[in-house]
């Protein structure tokens, strides 16, 4: 079929314009829903991790201004810059004679791994700087509420005056 054939056939059609007009404000408006939608869940992801982070610096701060010879405290911690996932495996055993072969493959669903869950960024340090730790008491007590609160190991924290 030539193009002659083909726009005459579509002019043919009554308010062609207007069917045309629709599916194409109907195809931007999916796309633009699609695109927003991923774009928004990693944004908001990061946005509550880091909003976690924030509150738990000002919890840890709070704790620690409480205790006897603590003042103008600021507590600062940092995380791996990524989260991990855990998929689905499924795994087949073939046997042939004595010898047994396993495999394992990523289950998919419409062609997307599936995620059993997601596992925030890990908490790489904490660092808190307040008067009064220069007392090496004070600086084991410090130590202890980080550990307790984050459940870091005591290597992962330090304490400066």
């Amino acid at each position: 079929m030539n193009i002659k054939k083909l726009t005459e056939k579509i002019k043919s059609i009554k308010n062609w314009e207007l069917y045309v007009a629709l599916f194409l404000a109907i195809a931007v408006v999916v796309t633009l829903l699609l695109t927003s939608t991923k774009v928004d869940n990693s944004t908001q992801d990061t946005t509550d991790f880091d909003a976690y982070i924030r509150n738990m610096e000002n919890k840890i701060s709070s704790v620690i201004a409480n205790m006897d010879g603590c003042k103008n405290v600021k507590v600062a911690i940092t995380y791996s810059a990524v989260e991990e996932k855990v998929y689905a495996y499924e795994t087949e055993k073939v046997e042939k004679g004595e010898t047994v072969t396993e495999t394992s493959t990523i289950v998919t669903v419409k062609g997307e791994p599936l995620v059993i869950k997601t596992l925030p960024p890990q908490i790489s340090g904490v660092v808190v700087v307040c008067d009064g730790a220069n007392d090496a008491a004070v600086r084991v007590k410090i130590k202890q509420v980080v550990v307790t609160l984050l459940g870091v190991s005591a290597d992962k924290v330090q304490v400066f005056t």
